[in-house]
């Protein structure tokens, strides 16, 4: 997975007078920034250590502020920042200081999954159930999406100004129709490839059901265990019980990922494909509420872990991966483009009566964005994907291994 560095331009997309509304972000900035810097000098105080980046935004999560999430994670990183400056600094300033203030106001920032146009307007959301904020600005920013909204105070015209950064690094070579897969990954489907010509669906179900057996077994043996006295003879062998168990089930798991990994990393090199690109799914637990059953399924769907083997496996056949964002390739129409979020698993286009399966669809619009197409060229092929169902003696489709080249080392005979 190359990580190159990219480059970013800010642009004032619109200024606005002070208004109550305004003036409540600007306030709301101000106290998440001073509450992580609080929680920041409390813990190294009575704990000696200074809590992570990822600690400080695990901890104020639980927070319920009136905004999106990752507007929090926008602030709190703006400290993390600060931080990580004085860390470089007190090794050549023994008189360095942390960042300490508590200001009362600060610059309230948007993420790109909070950012949408509608209606020839910017639509800055501010979390679920609440209003948006809508700016009205110039069509030349209509095209693409910014990557972050800042809304910041000008001292000098006593005015709000919102900077948008735009990621500018210049576009990559794509690879070629047919030489690049694109990997939609899903809780019921782990994998779903499309490759300009071929869609396949991998189904999960068996990963599904070992993992609800597993956990109607840990909550069968917990209340066992409940009902035990601590480290008695039968908690304990209710205890080597369940680890036994557990271990079991997870051996299981890690067995059926690598089967359906394996087949698709093989597939991919009989298809001679040069480029493997997977949707970017890495926030997609942040502020879900589906239900409990649907949220347990998402937060338990080991989408990194499939991640993993499906990269080190390609890198180890030569076979490059890389990382497109998927938000609303799902929602998509790969033919016409019109937005539809679909509610069963056929996605079924209100404006040019287009249908396929919506996992499909959703890899068939991350080729597109990775290719730069305005539309999927070869649409039609999207309409019947080739079902892989998972089974006990599901292999590769070629004979490579990672042992391959290895001379196997013979004890020698004793005479």
């Amino acid at each position: 997975m190359s990580k190159s560095k990219k480059a970013y331009r800010t642009y004032i997309l619109a200024t606005a007078k002070p208004t109550e509304q305004l003036d409540g972000l600007n306030r709301l900035g101000g106290r998440i920034y001073s509450k992580t810097v609080s929680l920041a000098f409390k813990t190294h105080e009575q704990k000696g250590f200074w809590l992570s980046d990822g600690g400080l935004k695990a901890y104020l999560k639980f927070k319920q502020y009136p905004c999106q999430a990752h507007s929090v994670q926008a602030v709190i990183d703006d400290y993390c920042g600060a931080r990580r400056s004085f860390f470089k600094n007190r090794k050549t300033n023994p008189n360095a200081k942390p960042p300490n203030k508590t200001p009362k106001f600060h610059t309230f920032t948007w993420r790109a999954t909070g950012i949408s146009y509608k209606r020839g307007k910017l639509r800055l959301s501010m979390g679920l159930d609440r209003d948006p904020l809508w700016i009205k600005i110039d069509k030349k920013f209509h095209k693409v999406v910014p990557a972050e909204v800042s809304l910041v105070y000008n001292r000098t015209t006593q005015q709000y100004e919102f900077h948008a950064t735009y990621d500018t690094t210049p576009k990559k070579t794509k690879a070629k129709v047919g030489s690049a897969v694109a990997v939609d990954m899903g809780e019921i489907h782990p994998i779903v490839s499309f490759d300009g010509i071929n869609a396949d669906i991998y189904n999960g179900r068996e990963i599904r059901s070992v993992v609800r057996y597993q956990n109607k077994f840990k909550s069968s043996i917990n209340k066992a265990l409940s009902r035990c006295v601590r480290y008695s003879r039968r908690w304990k062998k209710l205890k080597r019980v369940k680890n036994k168990n557990l271990q079991k089930l997870a051996a299981q798991l890690r067995d059926m990922r690598h089967k359906i990994t394996s087949r698709f990393v093989s597939t991919c090199r009989e298809r001679k494909i040069e480029t493997i690109v997977i949707g970017d799914i890495k926030h997609i637990r942040q502020s879900i509420n589906y239900g409990k059953k649907a949220n347990q399924k998402l937060h338990q769907w080991a989408f990194s872990k499939i991640q993993n083997m499906i990269t080190y496996k390609a890198k180890a056949v030569g076979i490059s991966i890389d990382i497109e964002d998927e938000a609303y390739t799902s929602q998509t129409c790969p033919s016409c483009g019109h937005r539809k979020k679909p509610s069963r698993r056929t996605y079924r286009c209100g404006e040019c009566e287009w249908q396929g399966h919506r996992d499909v669809v959703g890899a068939s619009n991350i080729l597109t964005k990775y290719q730069g197409f305005l539309f999927n060229p070869v649409v039609g092929a999207v309409v019947s994907p080739v079902g892989i169902r998972y089974n006990p003696n599901l292999c590769r489709l070629d004979k490579w291994s990672p042992f391959s080249g290895l001379k196997s080392s013979k004890p020698s005979k004793r005479r």
